[in-house]
């Protein structure tokens, strides 16, 4: 079977990625934390031999994502809103050729390999497969191709702790069971942000995201001294 990784990617623009962070920690540091978010993960799952595709957010040229990210496979996102993104990313990925896709973020510089690799057998045995997030979302959702359906990424009440049982709930009501993956978490607060600087194998996952941080950690002590 035929699985594509595609990651969801926004141009590293202040102001416009992380905006959650960049309000305890500043946009300009936000956005300095996010390309060294993307830039670990892609290496990761090169060195896994994984080939993601990007699928960009238009509101900057394609020019501009290869000329940070390289000779890669890029998809512009489609959509009002997230969901429909989703979708659209996932019914490109059919278009290409693929049996399956997976749908992951770009903010999960501590996501191994191996997880994704999880993923890749889970989608050959299951229709669909979904990796949980700890805050009540999903991090990773993948789909064989004869299963996609938008039921699952319409009027969703996306960054709430609703979305994973939701999903579910969803799928379970059209017959189509989901095998689970191991939970995992995206970069969503500053606590996530130490919770990362303190995991024992990081510095191999995400040694630019590292390196930022410590920067941002010792510039904010800084100011408070």
């Amino acid at each position: 079977m035929k699985c594509a990784v595609i990651i969801f990617i926004k141009f590293p623009e202040p102001g416009r990625v992380k905006t959650r962070i960049g309000r305890d920690i500043g946009n300009a540091a936000a956005a300095e934390l996010y390309t060294a978010f993307v830039e670990d993960m892609l290496v990761n799952l090169d060195k896994a031999g994984l080939e993601p595709i990007i699928t960009y957010d238009p509101f900057q040229p394609p020019e501009k994502y290869k000329n940070w990210l390289g000779n890669r496979t890029y998809i512009p996102q489609q959509g009002n809103d997230l969901g429909e993104r989703m979708h659209n990313a996932l019914l490109a990925g059919f278009r290409l050729g693929y049996d399956s896709c997976l749908l992951t973020g770009s903010d999960l510089p501590d996501l191994k390999p191996e997880s994704i690799l999880q993923a890749l057998k889970a989608i050959q045995k299951a229709p669909v497969c979904i990796g949980p997030a700890n805050d009540g979302g999903y991090y990773l959702i993948g789909f064989q191709n004869n299963y996609l359906t938008d039921s699952v990424f319409k009027n969703m009440e996306w960054s709430t702790e609703k979305v994973l049982s939701e999903t579910i709930s969803r799928l379970e009501k059209l017959n189509i069971m989901p095998s689970i993956l191991p939970e995992h978490q995206d970069m969503d607060t500053v606590q996530d942000l130490k919770r990362l600087s303190k995991k024992p194998n990081a510095q191999n996952l995400c040694p630019k995201s590292l390196a930022v941080l410590k920067t941002i950690f010792e510039t904010s002590s800084a100011q408070n001294n």
